[in-house]
């Protein structure tokens, strides 16, 4: 049964151990909250206090229910005809994770559009991803269109295979067909219910022609909201040509616009962003300036009539709209699609409004008017936090860039806004709070307690004084609004230079500002009172001019800056991926990164060690160098000796996208992560080398599955993988199976016990022990485990225990015992195996450690078990213990042949109920 020539390569799928070191940081959020968590981990509350994010997407289904894309926080959420919102798809982490399992686990990409189909069935516009997904009604989500490649496809094949550009908004039909707007691709896509996808509108060129003519010749540009009619007539939001355009038999028309005519403000949309289409074809668009209206197509002679709806707070964009069976009429409302500068800078609001023109009654349903100002910042709200800075009193500046502020975080851990309102520019010279910022990035402070902020929308550098008042100090806007060339002069006094994008800012000796111009390629010297001169960069975009004059050299698309006591500046230069350093000369260098794209170097030298668009840099005067390894999603630190090291985002510990970092002066690291919406604190945590003759230390643990290493409840019988610090020793032990005929308990000096029961060790070091949950722990209540080394206390957690915790391991073995692979995919019909672990309970004697016999009969989990191919049932011909291993269930099953999508497809074991996290295959 068992294919042993892969039984080696199966366990070289446990987590590798940890690096260990004389530091290791411990990571927790002090700013931020998942809106999913408002009332309480998984719970649902009232709609009308529940955070929003923008709202881009908005559908009812038959029964009343009500889905929302919470774009922001990456989340799909439902209100039901009671008014409470819950969370029915996304975990507020950007990511493509999740398909074949529950939708609640599953990580989404900025969501945008939505639709529900007459089953009940919700689908999303998974923008991010370049998908789109369907949540079944039993709530497991699949991806039914787009291969996440961001190109254009091809007509004619298999939707869930073909690439798509962009997906926008969606709308289904009564027949089940999907259609798709492909923002950027310029078209309309339709999926038919057999799954093949089709052009139905546009060339993929954006412009205008085509009206009168075959849709799928015509131009459209920048699709956005969809509709279809009860007579199938297909509607589009054509949003850069100022209309609404309808396809019907296949022919493309011109119904709203060409835009607002200067003598009747009101004559048809500007923008248009969504569109609905009720029973009696009144067509109901939303307009990014307009808000809410409506055009009764039907009895219209001619162009007909767009009349505005009443709804909402004035001058705030409207996003998208949904009509229920009853013509009653839905509206996000809230932060600007496309070019807009007004706003709600608290996020969206649901509004509804009755079917009746005459009396619409307009209703707020969900969408709260606030972000968490005046409360704790761990309850607080964040949208893209960017820059960040510490002031001399320990208060804590956030560039909420999203919401157009800067924060503050006192020392207490109160949250207040320091500067902005919405996005826009104004305010100079007055109250900070009431000026208007537009994508705020870095933030720097000075020795005064006046704030910096690099204003990158509003091409500025503006001072925030420590009485509270707001000014520009660098930056007149881009070269047109200053009136001079692309770079300026040097020489320039500030407010009359012109910047492109500043996303960083940070100060150095004797009052000096100095400003990341970021497509312009330099960063800028600002001194007190004196003019801008260049200090890196000489506008070109490139990788020259190490160990030469800084302002001759090339960067690309420089982020960050940070510079010490010494007068050495460093500069995150992104495009490049490596950190540049400029010494109080003027002489440049790379002290971090190859210059190539990649991850690689830790435990060696910075220089040759592979950086992926490092975003934040901050520094400390005795050489240490902290980085926002940004498409790596770690942060790692460079030692005064030149070594680099990751301290997060690798192992228990994930990140969004890392932007900001700041210090404080007891060797606290502060993390923004722009994704996550959180702010981070990292502690240092040292713990002598035991083999030195150091005492160990207890320090925090963390543990997951050994298979594919997820977190959550462990059950009897299960490998896991456990982290911390001094838990072992400096070199990695193996076990082998003692002469008793199990696994030891003790190994290494290492010891585990599971409410003081000895567990199986299979691994042991300092970083990280490889071990078996024994079979008595107790399935419903929970486990102490408490990790020795060499008699000494190392480490505590209490885990939650459940009767089964299945998960696999990413290997797949095909029929001819070969790996599956891109390039060895399975065929049709064929059988593949599978490993796993966390089945629970077997019919066998479950003495923990023992191997599984090697000849029949094999032990099988007492709990049921299915298994699942890209949401196809598979027939499983054997389900029991892998063959002389520990602790590992085998599977061998046949694919669904003739059903099972060619390319890569999910598979998601289930024992007793609990899924699996999904792994992929390649199927032929």
């Amino acid at each position: 049964m068992l294919r042993y020539g892969v039984v080696c390569f199966l366990f070289g799928l446990i987590p590798a151990p940890a690096a260990s070191g004389p530091t290791v940081y411990q990571a927790q959020v002090i700013a931020g909250s998942c809106p999913r968590d408002q009332f309480g981990p998984n719970a649902s509350g009232p709609a009308n206090s529940a955070v929003l994010g923008t709202a881009n997407g908005v559908a009812v289904d038959f029964a009343g229910n009500i889905y929302l894309s919470d774009t922001d926080n990456h989340l799909v959420r439902k209100i039901d005809t009671a008014g409470n919102i819950s969370t029915v798809a996304g975990t507020c982490s950007a990511g493509y994770s999740g398909d074949g399992g529950p939708a609640t686990s599953a990580q989404l990409n900025q969501p945008y559009g939505v639709a529900v189909d007459k089953a009940g069935n919700v689908y999303v516009a998974d923008y991010g991803n370049n998908r789109v997904r369907k949540i079944a009604t039993n709530g497991i989500i699949t991806t039914v269109a787009g291969n996440g490649q961001a190109l254009e496809g091809a007509d004619g094949g298999a939707a869930a295979n073909t690439p798509l550009l962009t997906p926008r908004n969606i709308a289904v039909d009564s027949a089940g067909n999907l259609y798709i707007s492909e923002f950027q691709g310029h078209c309309v896509k339709r999926v038919a219910p057999a799954g093949t996808i089709s052009t139905v509108a546009g060339i993929g060129i954006e412009g205008y022609a085509g009206d009168g003519g075959p849709a799928a010749q015509a131009q459209l540009n920048y699709p956005l909201g969809v509709a279809v009619d009860p007579a199938g007539a297909l509607y589009i939001a054509d949003s850069q040509n100022n209309r609404v355009r309808r396809v019907s038999g296949g022919i493309i028309t011109t119904v709203l616009g060409p835009g607002r005519q200067p003598s009747n403000p009101a004559s048809s949309p500007l923008d248009p962003v969504g569109l609905a289409v009720d029973s009696s074809g009144t067509l109901y668009v939303t307009d990014l300036y307009l808000g809410l209206g409506y055009a009764n197509l039907a009895s219209s002679a001619g162009a007909p009539a767009f009349t505005t709806i009443p709804i909402g707070p004035p001058e705030v964009g409207a996003l998208d709209v949904a009509v229920d069976a009853a013509g009653n009429v839905y509206a996000t409302l809230g932060n600007q699609i496309l070019v807009g500068t007004t706003g709600n800078p608290f996020g969206t609001q649901l509004w509804k409004a009755g079917g009746n023109p005459a009396n619409r009654n307009p209703q707020l349903l969900a969408g709260s008017t606030g972000i968490g100002d005046g409360g704790p910042a761990i309850q607080a709200q964040l949208n893209e936090p960017w820059g960040l800075a510490l002031d001399a009193m320990g208060n804590l500046y956030i560039a909420d860039s999203r919401h157009q502020r800067v924060r503050r975080i006192s020392p207490s851990g109160q949250i207040a806004t320091l500067a902005g309102t919405v996005a826009g520019f104004a305010g100079d010279n007055g109250p900070a709070t009431a000026a208007k910022l537009n994508v705020p990035a870095g933030l720097a402070v000075d020795g005064a307690g006046n704030v910096y902020v690099a204003d990158a929308g509003n091409n500025r550098v503006r001072e925030i004084t420590a009485g509270g008042q707001i000014q520009t100090v660098v930056g007149c806007g881009t070269p047109l609004e200053c009136g001079t060339s692309a770079l300026g002069h040097d020489g320039s006094p500030g407010p009359q230079m012109p910047l492109l994008q500043p996303d960083g800012v940070c100060t150095g000796r004797n009052g000096v500002l100095y400003v990341v111009d970021t497509e312009n390629n330099r960063v800028l010297r600002a001194p007190a009172g004196g003019v801008v001169t260049t200090a890196a960069g000489n506008g070109t975009p490139g990788y020259i001019g190490d160990g030469g004059p800084a302002p001759e050299a090339e960067l690309n698309f420089p982020t960050a800056c940070a510079s010490d006591s010494a007068g050495d500046l460093f500069i995150a230069d992104t495009g490049n991926n490596a950190i540049r350093k400029v010494t109080p000369d003027g002489r440049i260098a790379t002290v971090a990164g190859t210059g190539t794209p990649g991850f690689s170097g830790d435990g060696g030298p910075a220089t040759a060690a592979a950086l992926a668009g490092p975003t934040g840099i901050a520094v400390t005067d005795d050489g240490n160098i902290y980085i926002a390894d940004g498409n790596n999603y770690r942060i790692r630190k460079v030692t005064p000796d030149g070594a680099i090291q990751t301290i997060l985002g690798a192992g228990a510990v994930p990140l969004g996208f890392p932007d900001g970092i700041a210090l404080d002066g007891s060797g606290n690291v502060y993390v923004a992560d722009s994704r996550r919406n959180v702010v981070l604190k990292l502690t240092p945590t040292t713990a002598p080398d035991p083999q030195g003759g150091g005492t160990p230390v207890s320090t925090p643990l963390t543990a997951a599955s050994a298979a594919g290493g997820q977190a959550g409840s462990v059950a009897p019988g299960e490998l896991i993988s456990i982290y911390g610090v001094g838990l072992g020793p400096q070199t990695g032990v193996s076990a082998t199976i003692s002469p008793g005929g199990t696994l030891p308990t003790t190994l290494g000096g290492t010891q585990v016990q599971f409410d003081g029961v000895p567990a199986p060790i299979l691994y042991a070091q300092a970083g990280q022990v490889n071990a078996q949950v024994p079979y008595g722990v107790a399935p419903g209540g929970s486990t102490n485990m408490v990790v020795f080394y060499n008699g000494q206390q190392a480490g505590a957690l209490t885990l939650p225990v459940a009767g089964t915790a299945p998960a696999l391991f990413p290997v797949v073995v095909n029929q001819d015992g070969s790996l599956n692979s891109q390039s060895n995919p399975a065929p049709q019909n064929s059988i593949v195996t599978l490993y796993g672990t966390g089945e629970g309970l077997t019919n066998w004697v479950n003495v923990p450690g023992l191997p599984a016999p090697t000849s029949p009969p094999f032990p099988q989990p007492q709990a049921a078990v299915s298994l699942t191919m890209a949401g196809l049932p598979a027939q499983i011909l054997f389900a029991g213990s892998a063959p002389g291993l520990v602790g590992t269930i085998q599977v061998n099953a046949r694919t669904p042949g003739g059903f099972l999508p060619s390319g890569q497809v999910p598979l998601v074991l289930t024992v007793g109920g609990v899924p699996s996290p999904p792994i992929t295959m390649w199927s032929k």
